[in-house]
């Protein structure tokens, strides 16, 4: 189950999706496929936009112009459009960050909010009466101090990855510092952040999975900070055994405004026709009522299922630094802190087209090499514990690394233990995998108050120890306690990607195919840890 599947309408549209290649055959020729259509608009787009996949079909039918989405993450955006960005335009849940980035704006020609969401807290309707706030009079400070006591934990996407999380930080930051106007530095409210994120108990790098996870985790997790769209079409599915009680509270909220951006001025007669479309009643009645996301035209009702609230929109940071510091205070001083274990394959396939070396950068570049904006935010945390285990034929001791006060020190040891890694024996996936486990709980019990993740990575297929039936038999042995360590399974090479699949949705986790770059998909999978 994705978001995108929570409303019917999407899973009607993936089969014609697939077939209409997102409104145009593509040449089977390789050359002509990496040359746009004269009727195309090739966008580079937030992942959040993936439901509005099976309306491109519609779009493409009244307007002559097929759009194609690349989707990627909050900073990747940001990162692509200060290089030599070759799409025609941009579409994202907003721009204000993008906006104050040096070298971004001068390269949007034109720009047209499309749709509506505010971000917001949703709640089980049980704990919503427990904590007296069913009657509408909630502030962020209220909630805050009650996640600071315990009284209710949430799940919230990682602001590095997703704009959820990202638009959900900085209103918070603007909320819960009192002020009613553009914060500064000096106004970040520290302890208050803390406060609030003690609570937060499940992370994802996008706010689809991020609501997928919530409902394998719902016994042990209480709500979600998502976007209004997402928390409703999760009420909405019937796969919730209590449905969120949406909170919106009195200082205001951030909101989505969904900008349709141009950066192609080629292109500008194709823009104009789709904006003049999705801005106009057909495409907005029929988004409102697929997404539940709020319509931008005053001629168009919101679907009844969207609340009758009036949205009180919180300033935004007026310049880049400011935005930046509370991001890098929340990865490194106020979420909880985590522990990740990596399962790291060294068989010897892995000296295979120099794979061993593909997985030393990839460690490399979380010790601090990647130095482009994703890569900063991505790397090792202050405060994170690293447990690396290399296997072959069998497991290795585990190794184990504090992001501490030394922690230039300690990357540079993680450096040196990439750099001893060498290729040899067999493949024992899954006695490996169940050591990390085995290892993870037992590092819980001591310090319970992190998070725990498992990143698998292999090349090949289990060739040593058990197998995944008898790895399944014991991780089920392991009990609900196992259940809130998820694997987050890498596969390169020749690795048998329907059972790393299989592994990842056993554990809750999610599978990832690093065939076309592995220090990518190690990236990636820090949105999820």
């Amino acid at each position: 189950m994705t978001a995108a599947s929570l409303r019917p309408l999407f899973a009607l549209g993936v089969l014609g999706l697939a077939l209409a290649g997102c409104g145009s055959e593509e040449s089977k020729d390789p050359a002509a496929a990496n040359q746009p259509a004269p009727n195309e608009l090739r966008l580079v787009a937030g992942s959040e936009l993936k439901d509005i996949e099976p309306m491109l079909p519609t779009i493409q039918k009244a307007t002559g112009v097929s759009l194609k989405l690349e989707y990627t993450g909050t900073l990747d955006v940001v990162e692509r459009l200060q290089g030599d960005e070759k799409a025609d335009g941009v579409w994202v849940s907003h721009a204000k960050y993008l906006m104050l980035t040096p070298g971004v704006k001068e390269k949007v020609k034109a720009q047209e909010k499309t749709m509506l969401s505010p971000v917001v807290l949703g709640i089980k309707a049980s704990k919503a009466a427990e904590l007296k706030w069913t009657a509408g009079d909630v502030s962020w400070k209220d909630i805050a101090e009650a996640a600071g006591k315990g009284r209710f934990t949430f799940g919230m996407s990682n602001p590095a990855a997703s704009n959820s999380g990202f638009t959900a930080l900085v209103g918070l930051a603007a909320a819960l510092s009192g002020k009613g106007e553009a914060l500064t530095v000096a106004d970040i409210p520290q302890d208050a952040l803390s406060r609030f994120f003690s609570a937060q108990r499940l992370t994802a790098g996008s706010s689809g999975w991020l609501a997928d996870a919530y409902i394998n985790d719902q016994n042990r997790i209480d709500g979600l900070v998502n976007y209004e769209s997402v928390l409703l079409s999760l009420n909405a599915s019937g796969q919730a055994r209590e449905k969120l009680t949406l909170i919106y509270p009195k200082e205001g909220l951030l909101t989505a405004d969904y900008p349709l951006m141009l950066l192609n001025n080629d292109k500008r007669g194709l823009y104009d026709k789709v904006i003049a479309y999705v801005r106009g009643k057909e495409f907005q009645q029929a988004m409102t009522k697929s997404t539940l996301r709020r319509p931008i035209s005053p001629d168009v009702s919101p679907d009844p299922a969207i609340p009758q609230t009036l949205l009180v929109d919180l300033p935004f940071p007026g310049n880049q630094t400011v935005v930046d510091t509370i991001l890098d205070r929340f990865l490194n001083v106020q979420r909880v802190p985590a522990h990740s274990f990596f399962v790291l394959d060294t068989s010897g396939s892995m000296s295979d087209e120099d794979r061993i070396g593909s997985l030393r950068t990839a460690l490399k570049n979380l010790s601090g090499a990647d130095t482009s904006l994703s890569g900063r935010y991505a790397r090792f945390l202050d405060r994170e514990k690293v447990t690396l285990i290399a296997f072959s034929s069998e497991p290795q001791p585990p190794v184990e690394f504090v992001l501490a006060k030394d922690k230039d020190e300690t990357l540079q040891k993680i450096n040196a233990y990439a750099d001893s890694l060498y290729p040899k024996g067999g493949t024992a996936i899954y006695d490996s995998v169940l050591r990390a486990y085995r290892e993870a709980m037992r590092a819980r019990d001591k310090d319970p108050k992190r998070n725990y993740s498992i990143v698998l990575m292999t090349d090949g297929n289990n060739s040593n120890g058990r197998d995944f039936g008898a790895f399944e038999n014991a991780y089920r042995k392991l009990g609900e306690d196992a259940r809130p360590i998820k694997v987050f399974a890498i596969g390169i090479g020749s690795a048998n990607f329907s059972e790393l699949d299989k592994l990842a949705k056993l554990t809750g986790g999610r599978s990832f195919d690093a065939r076309k770059g592995l220090a990518k998909a190690f990236k990636e999978i820090r949105g999820y840890q």
